[in-house]
């Protein structure tokens, strides 16, 4: 049975058509979701092919706002905030899974008319776009994990136990201990805005969503989308949860000196990284 520690350590990896004139509303803007509004910022321009950001547990859009600002500089792209999360919409009571959060990027990718996309998603984000990338594989052209765990659905029932006493029990200092340990060398500026968002997050949005990652099978899901796909990991590198462990044929870039929001920490090298993955991307 696996320790706190290790425990923490393993859930870090938990918590993310083409136009030539610009399309899609205004940014930001509100997208009709499944269960409820969504927010989304949107824009940018040219034929490149468009990118959507997804953010993880406990996130909101505002963490990939850097790689945004740099993407809109050659092709549209947007990001949104997962339903119950951010300023997204999610009823109390509503129904919490992996696919859930999956039918949020459908609606914001056909509400802006991407035809054919990239999809980028950090931590937990990567469950949500293993989950589209199996429902619509025909919809992209890429696929892009940051720091994100591969399938966690077979860990065993009793690795889950304190995990789950620590939600139940003691759910604010349980999750600000989990995201302290796993923002090790972050720059003070990530620290406050991921804190602050967990903290702005509903503790049953985010319960929810923990608990569905490990009733989710990625490893079904990715095997039906044979498209292009790369990781781009910081702390996770080691792990043997990474995505790129549990799916070997995924190929791996590393970002040193950064935290868990790499994205954040390190903008320019995960923005080069990127940017080398989507120069590949015709189409």
């Amino acid at each position: 049975m696996r320790g706190p520690t290790v425990l923490l350590t393993l859930l870090a990896a938990s918590v993310l058509g083409c136009s030539t004139a610009r399309t899609g509303p205004a940014s930001p803007v509100w997208v009709a979701g499944p269960r409820g509004r969504l927010r989304v910022d949107a824009g940018g321009s040219g034929s490149a092919v468009p990118v959507l950001l997804v953010h993880g547990n406990g996130g909101n859009r505002g963490s990939w706002a850097a790689t945004l600002a740099h993407l809109q500089k050659s092709r549209r792209a947007a990001v949104f905030d997962l339903a119950g999360m951010g300023e997204s919409e999610l009823p109390a009571g509503a129904g919490i899974s992996v696919e859930g959060f999956a039918s949020d990027v459908a609606a914001v990718a056909d509400a802006l008319g991407y035809h054919r996309f990239v999809l980028v998603a950090h931590s937990y984000g990567g469950a949500v776009a293993a989950a589209y990338a199996g429902e619509h594989p025909e919809r992209l052209s890429g696929l892009v994990f940051a720091d994100c765990a591969g399938d966690l659905h077979r860990t065993p029932a009793e690795s889950l136990g304190p995990l789950r006493r620590g939600l139940r029990d003691d759910y604010p200092g349980f999750t600000r201990k989990w995201f302290e340990e796993i923002l090790a060398g972050a720059r003070p500026d990530t620290r406050a805005a991921v804190l602050d968002a967990l903290q702005r997050t509903r503790p049953d949005v985010f319960v929810g969503a923990t608990e569905a990652l490990y009733r989710f099978d990625m490893d079904a899901a990715l095997a039906r989308y044979t498209g292009p796909r790369l990781s781009i990991v910081s702390m996770l590198f080691d792990n043997p949860v990474a995505i790129h462990r549990t799916a070997p044929k995924t190929p791996v870039r590393r970002i040193d000196g950064a935290s868990h929001w790499l994205m954040m920490d390190q903008p320019e090298a995960f923005d080069r990284e990127l940017d080398a993955f989507l120069a590949e991307i015709s189409s």
